[in-house]
């Protein structure tokens, strides 16, 4: 745990089934991008990311701009092959979208070597959307009890991020550079803004209850034993992001020498068949 985010991962992957060349259900069927000089006016590309990880968050004494927030992350991992790309063509950046978003590929790393990956060895593309929720307006533990210990309140999606990552045959992610120069907000905006935050008192350690607000927190005792509590928030594990979308934004492809380009790209997502989604690109800009 790397202080001063509080950050506790709860995996729910589902097998997905199928290889690299099962075709997604008719139900899912990409759709066609609009026109695109460069990489044709039927380009389409869709991927299912299969696997779901939630964090738990609690009131932090930082303030709101180091307050670690209610999370979900979407991601494929080696069981998820379900993917479809209708591009033909030779134009390497338009391939290489196809590549990331529409297939399954394995490539072979050409750039420099580092603790995870050396030239010639094989690795993937891994594509992760995660989203960010408010935690609910609640003041105090005092005040969650005054309203009646819900077990569940109302919240908003805060922000988006896509990033593209690495990963070698071992299933280790990587990225070359720094989190912040390969990760981009994306303006994802929803149908269903109805979204959930479970809530609990639960206990922690005391190295962890050092950085939490006290005011959410409450020792208790019992057969001479005392015990932290405080109060937690963490999303459901059923589907958050199904009906959504974002507009045209830079997003950072990386390839297979370690270099980076930013390519314009908009898209959809939809509920998948397990707790994952599917993201089909509906439009492209490589200029």
């Amino acid at each position: 745990m790397k202080y001063p985010l509080i950050l506790l991962s709860c995996s729910f992957l589902t097998a997905c089934g199928g290889g690299g060349s099962e075709p997604l259900s008719k139900d899912n069927t990409a759709p066609t991008v609009n026109e695109s000089t460069q990489c044709g006016s039927n380009f389409s590309a869709q991927r299912h990311l299969n696997k779901q990880e939630t964090n738990i968050a609690y009131w932090q004494i930082e303030g709101d701009t180091l307050q670690t927030k209610p999370q979900v992350t979407y991601f494929t991992n080696r069981s998820s092959s379900l993917a479809e790309t209708s591009y033909k063509g030779s134009e390497p950046l338009c391939e290489q979208v196809a590549n990331i978003f529409g297939a399954d590929v394995t490539d072979t790393w050409q750039g420099a070597e580092n603790n995870t990956i050396k030239v010639g060895q094989q690795f993937k593309y891994i594509p992760e959307l995660s989203v960010s929720f408010a935690l609910p307006e609640v003041n105090s533990l005092n005040d969650w009890r005054a309203k009646g210990s819900p077990n569940s309140m109302s919240t908003n999606l805060l922000q988006s991020t896509l990033t593209v990552w690495y990963q070698n045959s071992d299933e280790q992610r990587f990225l070359q550079g720094d989190l912040s120069n390969n990760q981009r907000v994306v303006p994802l905006a929803c149908n269903d803004t109805d979204f959930t935050i479970l809530l609990s008192l639960i206990e922690v350690d005391e190295q962890l209850s050092i950085s939490l607000n006290p005011a959410y927190c409450e020792e208790v005792r019992s057969n001479n034993i005392t015990k932290t509590m405080c109060l937690s928030a963490k999303l459901p594990q059923e589907r958050l992001i199904q009906n959504c979308e974002f507009a045209l934004t830079d997003i950072v492809i990386p390839n297979a020498q370690g270099n980076k380009t930013f390519v314009k790209l908009a898209a959809q997502t939809s509920a998948g068949s397990d707790t994952g989604i599917n993201v089909a690109i509906t439009d492209i800009d490589i200029n």
